[in-house]
């Protein structure tokens, strides 16, 4: 086939990725031609060839029409209309096929003036300033927000909130991107029901009830128990309380003590021993089980089921901790049949010697379980557990032929419970803030009052007015004129307020000329981008005199924030999103191959799920190392450290780290360069495919160099399934596979700058371990290639070293972080608009030698943060 009678559909493509890629450089070439008689000479032309046929006098397809003057985009709809063409151009879809086809060079011009006509009408509109569109809150922070209003605080909480409400998607920027949220009615539904519960947990219906606590001391219970051996695999005791033996006539509660112990268990390895001892207690070792019969925990009996309150457990506990093991993890959860949910995790470090007392609280309403069954039950059972992840699942010798009882027994930690008390509280403590006291004298409607006064400037993050105030209280006159109590009324009012658009959204008018920030939308902006949540008790005190506007006290109340451990939630929500991470938690293949493994039902799913969490956190908390320190944003791609835990110091063959906690360590060869060699990110850009050259290269060039690939044609396959299709691909080299795949003339113009970039993470498999032959031996592997351009690279560390390296203007990853950042701290996608902000923040931080810190706090005092 020749190139003259290709199909249209290869045609199409190949002229619009050409046009694509040459659009960025296009207008620089000709910037000193005005937009006007470029119109004229350029534009015009193509659009009686291709356009007006179909948008013209005689025709409006659509209603659009292109026969007119040159257009103006300050006009909204008019933008709208050249922008859409812009993106149907770009994308073939316009001219439509059957029509003849422009060239590469005709719709390069076309397209980059569209580009700048643009970015003339974004200076002289905006000027790059404050937000488009109204910024919704985050799934996140709005459960944030909501929590911090009502004064409930659960830290060792097990469940996220959060996914109780839809996610939001952000394919191409940010889920705090204002250009891009939607509000969907599923979203106002769902947001409505989080609320209520929330509110009920925060303001209890009446009356009072008596709290319901057991105490026991273990070391009797095992005492007792030794004493008279039950079952091998089960003891059960009467459980020891302070209360009645029996309530409203049930049973005392009870505990039982499930356990596996040594020795043969219908041909499968036993696993680690749950111990007995009359002088610390119960030794608990790893329970990796969450859907089955329980392993290793202790199992607790309510004789009835609390249908509210506060559930809290006090254990002392300590820790053995082997060398080379991570510290054990007390989990409460709530039990039924062959289901466990985790109410409750924390870690424990005390010495066993010296045990220690940890305090585990959740609300029993936010809590998955399922009521209707437990209701049915008439008891409640609780389960108290190990819940440490381990280090590494067990793997078989080499040799097959030895039998599984001959591989040594691994040594596992022990979580040692010498004594607990469990009970639930009816009435946690009401916040004055939240539901004022009543007073002497004063009616139900009064003290309504005077808690929405207090309550509603803390929802909306400012003060409220007397009409708003008034509002909210017609709320609650209107409930009781229906008959609620008092507590009900004023709830449906506070409920009201929590999704109230004030709260829903950071409200911030817009007028026909750029404003400065008020010091209270200001105070919105900072603390929504450091900890993810609304304003504390100083900033807002801080926005009412008014010195919030200030310089010198926005810059002290910016590191103020960022000090405080809570700004970790800005480095893991740009962070995961930037680096698409969360796409490692939903892989479907396998770190360990389960048929590598002992007890591969329960180790290895245990083990991948809290590994890949660990792969997730490492890229943020590299981000926070660097921001606490203030060191350079080339350290992301450059650093010689790798922050890490224990277990991931054991996935990448690193000694001497000991605690689940991330910290700073010396990296070793093939882990240094920050992201670069970090696992997750390697991960994600393999999308959990062996044969991920072109991912990866997709990956590099999209996330770390910040240029945007057009989408392949749809029916271009994969690499792996080429190589099922065609089976005489597999006698090609990696490398001639791809040449091959990038010859076709609709796949050369992109892949010509991302096929270069395939092969840095070549010494690495699809989970980022370095790649070994099933000998054990490290495959030797070839790292160079180029540049988009065209600048060579050796090796991995000389691409490292080239990204950093400054070109004609600025550093290379340099230039595409800051973009990335400065979008995500104003909330929005950047437009041409933002350049010269952009320009003079990295100018600032270049000359002073700032580092991540000092480049955000620049940020934070540009204008477009800082003004509407």
């Amino acid at each position: 086939m020749t190139a003259n009678s290709q199909p249209q559909t290869t045609m199409k493509h190949l002229l619009t990725i050409a046009a694509l890629i040459m659009t960025s450089q296009a207008w620089s070439a000709s910037a000193e031609q005005p937009l006007e008689s470029a119109y004229a000479d350029k534009v015009v032309p193509f659009l009686k060839q291709h356009c007006i046929s179909c948008h013209g006098a005689a025709k409006q397809e659509g209603t659009v029409r292109f026969d007119g003057p040159m257009p103006d985009l300050i006009d909204a709809k008019l933008a709208e209309q050249w922008l859409t063409a812009k993106r149907l151009m770009a994308q073939g879809e316009m001219p439509p096929e059957g029509k003849p086809r422009p060239t590469a060079d005709e719709l390069t011009n076309v397209l980059a003036w569209i580009d700048a006509v643009a970015a003339r009408a974004a200076t002289v509109t905006r000027g790059g300033i404050g937000r488009r569109a109204l910024r919704r809150l985050t799934p996140r922070e709005y459960v944030s927000t909501a929590l911090d209003v009502l004064g409930l605080t659960f830290p060792h909480f097990a469940t996220d909130l959060s996914k109780r409400l839809p996610t939001d998607t952000a394919p191409d920027g940010f889920t705090n991107d204002s250009n891009q949220q939607t509000t969907q009615p599923l979203l106002l539904r769902r947001s409505l029901d989080l609320a209520e519960q929330l509110v009920d947990v925060a303001l209890p219906e009446e009356p009072h009830s008596s709290p319901i606590r057991y105490e026991m001391d273990l070391r009797e219970f095992v005492a007792q128990a030794t004493e008279k051996p039950s079952k091998p695999l089960s003891i059960f005791a009467a459980f020891r309380d302070d209360v009645p033996a029996a309530v409203d006539g049930e049973p005392p509660a009870s505990l039982s003590l499930v356990g596996r112990w040594s020795g043969p268990n219908n041909g499968r390895r036993p696993q680690a021993t749950t111990r007995l001892d009359a002088k610390r207690g119960i030794l608990l070792a790893p329970n990796p089980v969450i859907i089955g019969n329980p392993m290793e925990c202790l199992t607790f009996k309510f004789p009835l089921v609390p249908d509210r309150g506060l559930l809290r457990l006090r254990a002392r506990a300590g820790a053995r901790i082997p060398a080379r093991e991570t510290a054990p993890v007390l989990r409460l959860s709530i039990a039924r049949e062959f289901t466990i949910v985790p109410v409750g995790e924390i870690v424990v470090t005390a010495p066993s010697d010296d045990p220690a007392e940890y305090v585990l609280e959740a609300p029993l309403a936010l809590v998955d379980a399922d009521w209707k069954g437990i209701n049915r039950d008439g008891h409640l059972v609780l389960q108290i557990d190990n819940a440490a992840a381990l280090m590494t699942p067990t793997l078989r010798e080499p040799d097959d032929k030895r039998k599984e009882g001959e591989i040594p027994l691994p040594t596992r930690n022990e979580l040692i419970v010498s004594s607990l008390s469990v009970e639930v509280v009816k009435t946690p403590s009401r916040s004055p803030a939240l539901l004022a006291s009543a007073k002497e004298g004063e009616t139900e409607r009064d003290r309504a009052r005077r808690s929405l006064q207090s309550s509603l400037p803390r929802a909306f993050r400012r003060p409220a007015s007397p009409s708003e105030v008034d509002a909210y209280l017609g709320l609650f006159d209107a409930e009781r004129a229906r008959g609620t109590s008092f507590l009900a009324a004023y709830k449906a009012s506070l409920t009201a307020a929590l999704i109230s658009p004030q709260t829903f959204y950071l409200i911030e008018p817009k007028e026909t000329q750029q404003r400065p920030l008020t010091a209270w939308e200001l105070a919105s902006r900072l603390s929504y981008l450091a900890w993810g949540t609304a304003p504390d008790d100083e900033l807002r005190a801080r926005a009412a005199n008014g010195s919030l506007l200030q310089e010198d006290e926005l810059r002290r109340q910016l590191a103020r924030l960022l000090d405080d451990p809570r700004s970790y939630a800005l480095c893991r929500e740009f962070a995961r999103q930037w680096l698409d991470l969360d796409s490692v938690l939903h892989l479907d293949q396998a770190t360990v191959l389960d048929r590598l493994t002992i007890n591969q039902k329960e180790d290895v799913p245990w083990y991948e799920d809290v590994l890949r969490r660990d792969l997730v956190e490492e890229a943020p908390r590299l981000f926070e190392e660097l921001l606490q320190k203030n060191r350079p944003v080339e350290s992301l791609v450059n650093c010689e450290f790798v922050v890490i835990n224990d277990r991931l110091a054991r996935f990448y063959g690193i000694d001497g780290v000991s605690g689940h906690q991330f910290r700073a360590v010396p990296a070793p060869t093939d882990r240094r360069g920050g992201l670069l060699t970090q696992a997750g990110c390697i991960a994600a850009g393999s999308h959990g495919r062996e044969r991920a050259e072109i991912l990866r290269g997709v990956y590099l060039i999209e996330r770390i160099l910040g240029i945007d690939i057009p989408t392949p044609p749809g029916n271009v396959q994969p690499l792996d399934v080429q190589l099922n299709i065609d089976k005489n691909l597999r006698k090609l080299s990696p490398r001639e596979h791809v040449e091959a795949h990038s010859s076709v003339n609709t796949c050369a113009v992109c892949h010509q700058r991302i096929d270069p970039l395939g092969f840095v993470w070549d010494q690495y498999d699809l989970f980022g371990r370095l790649r070994r032959d099933k000998e054990g031996k490290l495959v030797a592997a070839k790292t160079n290639g180029k540049l988009p351009d065209k600048t060579p690279f050796a090796d991995i560390d000389e691409f490292r070293k080239r990204l950093i390296e400054p070109s004609s203007t600025t550093p290379r990853f340099a230039d595409a972080f800051n973009r990335r950042l400065y979008a995500y701290v104003l909330g929005r996608s950047l437009d041409h608009g933002d350049d010269k902000h952009l320009s003079s923040i990295q100018s600032t931080t270049t000359k002073t030698e700032g580092g991540l810190r000092d480049l955000l706090t620049a940020m934070v005092l540009s204008e477009p943060f800082r003004n509407k």
